[in-house]
């Protein structure tokens, strides 16, 4: 059932807090009614953390009521994603073999900057094991599934965070992405998202490829949590300070703006017709508002994948091997296979990948910056099956290239729904040059306008279909 409070716009509950119509109490207690009677259908929650969220609701509720709020997320409800630390809940990395480790003890930079803020956070979404599979399949959770379609996957690797907003769970929710992960279920999820510049959202571990990032169903709503999640934090070295000026919120009109249209890499998955047809509905908008668009040529002559999937396989090994030798069978059997040959890899192959994979980074910032922006596919198709752990199965990552080489090079990119086919969304990529993140998400305001669909959420019928959730 519609519910006209948590499916409002962030501001709209705002003005009810502000006018004494609604208190953060009231719309905790519904969205924690929504959780019973949806998330059953989607397996977005990892945690439910309500005692936690009750006494933020409530702290939330007399602030409002004195006209001291805290700011723009102050007694919203929002979820974080498990990998992000956040004291007396548990950190699982969406992994069996760390489901009785003992809860956290710290707050990671963006649990913290949300209770700063004043949200109200409701507990931890899904993910896939080791974050390293851009689907929303788990060895611990099982398999997440996208409202739209409970057939059909939420992407990943923040999976549970897709399903949650598309659900009507919460107004915006914190992601990681490594390779498109807040990106790819903002895609399948018809949902708005921002990987930022690298170290403009202070996370930990420090990280020059993951990112930290806001989601939600607006870009009004992924305005609001970027701009309390961004800033300086001496817990992460790569971290930014924030601009000295204030940011601007209106959309940016493309009159005069030279964009970029990237239909095809030239390497790797190629995208469908429905995809690129949608990715022409955006381009056509963009030329209607004045824009001077050009296709782009495919960026690559050689697959530049291979390198950084090895890279991945490194990484995700080094994580296999953290953990007690007989607790290793948990971890999921596609990322177990897909990493194994990542333990053999010497340190002189590891620089090669790398210095691979720099290069054909320094491709696409190239090809970029001949523009102020570019728009491109999220995934080469639409969608695919909810148990899928990607488009290869043996590779659970490489779909991603459209979105993977953004967080190699530091862009900011956004995400936003620009198509409906078949009943499933269809999302675009937004990338900018670094430290340019509000105007991209600006420009993604305007396309927002522009859309030629509108969007009605859908509910999830409460049933499983066999398996785990």
């Amino acid at each position: 059932m519609s519910d006209d409070v948590l499916d409002a716009p962030a501001a709209v509950v705002r003005e009810a807090f502000r006018n004494g119509t609604l208190t953060p109490v009231d719309v905790l207690r519904r969205t924690l009614e929504r959780i019973e009677t949806r998330d059953p259908a989607v397996n977005a929650m990892a945690y439910v953390d309500a005692d936690g969220a009750a006494t933020a609701a409530e702290a939330a509720a007399r602030r409002w009521a004195e006209g001291s709020p805290l700011g723009p997320l102050d007694g919203l409800p929002v979820t974080i994603k498990d990998s992000v630390q956040a004291v007396g809940m548990p950190w699982r990395h969406g992994c069996a073999a760390f489901a009785d480790l003992p809860d956290s003890t710290f707050d990671a930079p963006p649990a913290a900057r949300l209770k700063e803020a004043g949200a109200v956070i409701l507990g931890k979404t899904t993910m896939p094991d080791f974050g390293m599979m851009a689907a929303g399949v788990s060895s611990l959770y099982g398999i997440t599934r996208n409202p739209w379609d409970t057939s059909r996957s939420t992407g990943g690797s923040s999976s549970g965070a897709g399903a949650a907003l598309a659900s009507g769970i919460g107004f915006s929710s914190v992601g990681t992405d490594i390779a498109g992960s807040v990106r790819l279920p903002a895609g399948h999820c018809g949902l708005v998202a921002l990987k930022p510049t690298q170290g403009r959202v202070p996370h930990t571990a420090p990280s020059t490829m993951r990112s930290a990032g806001p989601m939600g169903r607006t870009v009004d709503d992924v305005m609001d949590m970027f701009d309390v999640l961004s800033g300086g934090d001496v817990r992460d070295l790569w971290s930014l300070e924030p601009p000295a000026a204030p940011t601007a919120r209106e959309p940016l009109a493309p009159h005069g703006l030279r964009i970029g249209i990237l239909g095809e890499l030239g390497a790797g998955f190629g995208a469908d017709h429905a995809v690129q047809s949608v990715l022409a509905d955006a381009a056509a908008a963009l030329r209607d508002g004045g824009a001077d668009v050009s296709a782009m040529a495919p960026i690559f002559r050689d697959d530049p994948y291979p390198a950084l999937d090895r890279l991945f396989q490194v990484r995700a090994a080094a994580e296999l091997e953290s953990i007690d030798e007989g607790l290793r069978g948990l971890v999921h059997p596609a990322i177990r296979e897909w990493c194994e040959p990542g333990a053999r890899r010497t340190a002189t192959d590891f620089t090669r990948d790398g210095e691979a994979v720099a290069r054909s980074a320094e491709l696409v910032r190239s090809a970029t910056a001949a523009f102020d922006y570019v728009i491109s596919p999220i995934i080469p198709t639409v969608g695919f099956a909810a148990e899928d752990v990607g488009l290869d199965p043996s590779h659970p990552l490489s779909h991603c290239g459209f979105t993977a080489w953004a967080n190699q090079t530091a862009q900011p990119a956004a995400a936003l729904c620009f198509g409906v086919v078949d009943g499933m969304p269809v999302g675009i990529q937004i990338i900018g040059p670094r430290f340019a993140d509000t105007d991209v998400l600006r420009l993604a305001k305007w396309l927002e306008a522009a859309r030629p669909v509108t969007l009605v959420w859908p509910e999830p019928a409460a049933v499983h279909l066999g398996g785990r959730r």
